[in-house]
């Protein structure tokens, strides 16, 4: 038996996945033959959706550590957050916002480990939820058997990928929602023009960037094309309720941070530093194109996706010429949004894999519009068996290859079961744990944000990796006074120098530190190195040490 039958026959979870998906399929087919309108997809169809991805994710639920750094510095944030919840003032979410950590308070309340299945769990519910708006929305321009049909690309890659980009919980999921849910609501004026709904649609728009403010040319570009609309229509005073509802987020974050007093930490490492954050070191614009067609093709999944759904697009947008109007503005906007979305993925100097989710949401709503455009027309004759002609080729461009792709891989989930956390790693948690208490906060130096969640500690300084503080920028001397400032208010009874062998990002120790000279001294006259594990040197405060090195077994000292 093959490794991938062997999953497949072996486990239950992949054996009730497989077969869920497979009714999925026939569902959309069947809805292509019958071609029966109703109003929505309904919620039996996205029960068998959430069913799908829960049972192919289950496995990955489970993982004992993280799947990406940004995974563990999310949770870590919200593990501080639960302690003092005012952003900015406890934590800083460097390229991520106040709505992307918010959601994973959850997430904090569990015990180590545990964090981990949670906040897996909140991404995969707003996987889901993306999903439903996504397909409802086509549901009311299209029809409820195009919505079904276009939605099942894109779920079978969140189903079948295992890429630990595309499974933990990253910065992209919540404004991909967002934006999912303010697309929604912007097509449902077109069928029940309301002043609410308009406040509705910007205000969704309005927090985007304040979940990631990467997808705020994402959320403009709808904004305007919700604005353009209502203009057409001859709408004018609707501009009132959309720009009010745009601003509300940001006048919330403004009147916030100016009551607490944290103005200028949320300005310059929010604002300012992102801002130079896409200039900063650029690779070449066709290097960043390579790289991310690279990352799209990690295991294979998104590569098939994008190029068999773009396949089916390129000939069905031939037609378009003799669509209605209407179905030939939803095409444009899908069309338009795909655009800006590909330019935020490839826009920051250092593009990640995880980007590339902004490509999910146009990338599903330019499937439905293709194929509205080359659906058979009611009254048509043969519709029927056209109909199921075209659900099958499309389904054979964005599903096929994908589920074929799966079943010849081998062990999918290798990457996990072949990388066993070291005994080093638990043993380093372990004396984390006893030498601070759970309400106390822990300070680290260089990216190594899993021993917060692993040892259930909260962050002592605003910012839980030191990037910002290590690579030179023009903003690294505020960095660094904010970090020490921070350091010395929290006062943690442990510090761990994460800059070493086998550390993310940051493994030649001449960057420890020791190389920023008042943490270095204070360091020296405070603290003391009881440990040196996994490429990570432990520093416990003194007095504490005092207390507590008696009662422990003998320590590993460096």
């Amino acid at each position: 038996m093959t490794p991938a039958a062997s999953a497949v026959l072996l486990s239950p979870a992949a054996m009730i996945g497989w077969t869920l998906l497979l009714l999925a399929g026939f569902r959309g087919l069947h809805a292509a033959w019958v071609q029966q309108p109703t109003l929505s997809l309904g919620w039996k169809w996205w029960a068998l959706v959430a069913a799908i991805l829960l049972c192919f994710r289950w496995p990955l639920v489970w993982v004992p550590h993280q799947f990406n750094p940004d995974e563990s510095q999310l949770i870590a944030g919200a593990i501080t957050l639960r302690h003092d919840p005012v952003f900015w003032r406890s934590v800083d979410g460097s390229t991520a916002g106040p709505l992307d950590y918010y959601p994973l308070l959850p997430a904090a309340w569990g015990n180590g480990l545990a964090s981990y299945a949670i906040a897996r769990l909140i991404g995969l519910a707003a996987v889901v939820g993306t999903g439903f708006f996504a397909g409802e929305a086509l549901a009311i321009v299209a029809g409820t058997t195009v919505a079904r049909l276009a939605v099942l690309p894109a779920l079978a890659f969140h189903a079948l990928t295992t890429n630990p980009d595309f499974t933990h919980y990253s910065t992209e999921v919540m404004p991909v929602l967002l934006l999912a849910a303010a697309g929604y609501a912007a097509v449902g004026l077109g069928a029940a023009p309301s002043r609410t709904r308009l406040g509705m649609v910007g205000l969704l728009l309005g927090s985007v960037p304040w979940a990631k403010p990467q997808a705020a040319p994402l959320a403009l570009t709808l904004w305007a094309l919700v604005a353009l609309r209502e203009l057409a229509a001859k709408r004018p005073r609707a501009f009132i309720p959309l720009v009010a509802g745009s601003l509300l987020p940001a006048l919330v974050c403004f009147a916030g941070v100016t009551l607490t007093g944290e103005t200028q930490h949320m300005i310059l490492p929010f604002l300012v530093r992102n801002l130079g954050y896409v200039r900063e070191a650029p690779l070449p614009w066709d290097d960043r194109i390579v790289l991310q067609w690279q990352n799209a093709l990690t295991d294979g999944f998104l590569g098939l996706w994008l190029a068999g759904t773009m396949a089916f697009v390129v000939p069905a947008l031939l037609g378009i010429r003799r669509a209605p109007e209407s179905l030939r503005r939803v095409t444009l906007a899908a069309g338009i949004l795909l655009a800006v979305s590909a330019w935020s993925v490839v826009a920051p100097s250092r593009p990640s894999t995880h980007h590339l989710l902004f490509l999910a949401l146009p990338l599903t709503w330019m499937a439905g519009a293709a194929l509205a455009l080359v659906w058979p027309p009611v009254g048509a004759t043969g519709r029927s068996m056209k109909g199921l002609l075209i659900a099958g080729l499309f389904l054979a461009c964005g599903v096929l290859p994908q589920v074929l792709w799966r079943a010849r891989a081998g062990d999918a989930f290798a990457f996990f079961t072949t990388a066993p956390v070291r005994p080093a790693h638990r043993q380093l948690t372990e004396l984390v744990r006893r030498f601070s208490n759970p309400d106390e906060p822990i300070a680290i130096w260089g990216w190594r944000c899993s021993l917060y969640v692993e040892a259930g500690r909260r962050q002592a300084t605003r910012q839980a990796q030191s990037e910002a503080q290590i690579y030179a920028n023009p903003l690294q001397a505020y960095f660094l006074r904010r970090y020490f400032e921070d350091f010395q208010a929290a006062n943690p009874p442990v510090f761990a120098d994460a800059v070493g062998p086998g550390n993310f990002a940051f493994e030649n120790r001449a960057r420890a530190h020791e190389s920023f000279a008042p943490l270095r001294t204070w360091v020296r006259a405070r603290y003391t190195l009881v440990a040196d594990l996994d490429g990570t040197r432990l520093y416990v405060r003194n007095d504490r040490l005092a207390l507590r090195e008696h009662a422990l077994p003998a320590l590993p000292r460096p």
